[in-house]
C-alpha cells in the first residue's frame, strides 16, 4: 500500500471534502502521516486555504495546490543560497494532475526523500 492510501480512499468517499480548504486540510493530516511513517520526523507542512506546503527535508521542499476534488497542481521548491532561500515557481503550464497521478506523484517525492 502506498503511504497516501488514506487520502486517496478519503477522496474516493462518498462523504469526501468538497471544497479546496477541507482537501488541503485532509491532505496535510496526511502526508503527516506519511512523513511520520518514512521516519520524515524533522519535515514541516504548513496547510492555508487550498496549499499545503511541505519542507520534507532541508533539500526537498514541495507545494500543493488543490483546485477539487480531481484537479491537483504540485510545485517543486528550489533550494538556493545555501539552504537559505526556497523559489517556488508560479507557472503552470501542464494539465491539472488527476487524484490518481498527484497521490502517485507526492508518493514518489515522499520516497526519495526518505532516501536522502
Amino acid at each position: 500500500m502506498g503511504q497516501l492510501d488514506r487520502f486517496r480512499l478519503a477522496m474516493a468517499d462518498v462523504s469526501a471534502p468538497a471544497t479546496p480548504e477541507e482537501i488541503a486540510t485532509l491532505l496535510d493530516v496526511c502526508v503527516r502521516q506519511a512523513c511520520e511513517a518514512l521516519g520524515l520526523l524533522e519535515a514541516e507542512i504548513y496547510c492555508g486555504g487550498g496549499l499545503v506546503t511541505m519542507f520534507l527535508t532541508p533539500r526537498h521542499a514541495w507545494e500543493a495546490v488543490v483546485i477539487g476534488a480531481d484537479a491537483y497542481r504540485l510545485y517543486p521548491g528550489f533550494i538556493r543560497d545555501g539552504g537559505d532561500t526556497i523559489v517556488w515557481p508560479n507557472v503552470w503550464v501542464a494539465e491539472n494532475y488527476s487524484l490518481e497521478k498527484f497521490v502517485g506523484i507526492l508518493e514518489d517525492e515522499l520516497g526519495e526523500a526518505a532516501e536522502a
